[in-house]
C-alpha cells in the first residue's frame, strides 16, 4: 500500500512537471509562430521545466522497476 501511494504521487508530480514544460514550450512555440522570439529568460525557464520534467519521469521509472 505504501508503494502504491508513493507511485501515485511521483506520478503526480510526473504530470505537473510535464504540464508546466508543455505550457511554456507552447507559450514560445506560439511566439516563434507570430514572429517574435521568445526572450533567453523565457528560453531557460523552457529548458529548466523539460529537465525537471524529465528527473521526475526518471524517478517515476525507477520507482516502477522496484530501483
Amino acid at each position: 500500500m505504501k508503494d502504491t501511494k508513493r507511485l501515485e504521487t511521483l506520478r503526480a508530480t510526473y504530470r505537473n512537471r510535464w504540464d508546466a514544460h508543455q505550457f511554456i514550450a507552447d507559450h514560445n512555440a506560439r511566439l516563434v509562430q507570430s514572429g517574435q522570439q521568445p526572450s533567453n529568460e523565457q528560453l531557460i525557464n523552457e529548458q529548466r521545466a523539460a529537465e525537471a520534467a524529465a528527473l521526475a519521469r526518471n524517478e517515476l521509472l525507477a520507482a516502477m522497476s522496484g530501483g
